[in-house]
């Protein structure tokens, strides 16, 4: 796994070595902005009256993770975080994390790591829809963090600026659900997560985006 974590001033991205709470993701462990020591961060934090996401998990594969108890985590760490070789160890793994700026999807691992990151786009809003060139750009105002698509190779939306937006009231449906497939050489989005193909996604009227190739990436905002 590897997840982006807000700090104060901005963000850095880090592998992530352990949840603790599994099921309620209430806290990952990772590395300090300096990558030198194992930390425990809490997924979210309250600021004011709101509840604010403090770690974005973007990529969810694991490898040798194991379950115990309410924990999980890799297998050689859970009850070793203390340990020095322990820590070598998790150095080693966080030095070849390659973060790129755009994550394109490609298949379902970068599906997971689009619907982690984003909780789903739930509660989500289309902020701006713009054109350039030949493609197609569509920037999302998500949970504690803005989303940003691009659109490449016959891009096609039927979603419009302020599609999402709570304030606008009952005049566009609010965002619940995410679901993406892939058909006929296209990647498509829709907002309803039981759509698994275009058949579907024309029997439920969803709201939709659709391309040949799609690529994302997010900034964190509110950051302190």
């Amino acid at each position: 796994m590897i997840a982006r974590i807000r700090a104060k001033g901005g963000c850095y991205d880090s592998s992530v070595f352990a949840i603790y709470d599994h099921k309620n993701y209430a806290e990952a462990l990772v590395f300090d902005q300096d990558g030198r020591e194992l930390k425990r961060v809490p997924f979210t934090s309250i600021i004011g009256h709101s509840i604010r996401i403090d770690v974005f998990i973007f990529d969810t594969r694991t490898e040798n993770w194991v379950k115990r108890g309410k924990n999980e985590g890799y297998v050689w760490l859970l009850g070793h975080e203390e340990d020095d070789d322990a820590l070598e160890r998790c150095k080693e793994i966080q030095a070849n994390i390659r973060v790129p700026e755009w994550f394109e999807i490609r298949d379902r691992n970068d599906v997971e790591g689009l619907i982690s990151a984003t909780t789903g786009l739930h509660d989500a809003y289309v902020k701006k829809i713009y054109k350039k060139g030949e493609k197609l750009y569509l920037r999302f105002a998500a949970w504690s963090c803005e989303v940003l698509f691009e659109l490449t190779g016959s891009p096609e939306t039927n979603l419009c600026e302020g599609y999402g937006h709570m304030s606008i009231g009952n005049e566009y449906p609010l965002i619940d659900e995410t679901s993406v497939f892939f058909e006929n050489g296209k990647v498509c989005w829709t907002d309803y997560e039981n759509v698994h193909s275009f058949a579907d996604r024309d029997k439920y009227g969803c709201a939709y985006f659709l391309a040949e190739k799609i690529r994302w990436k997010f900034t964190l905002t509110n950051t302190a």
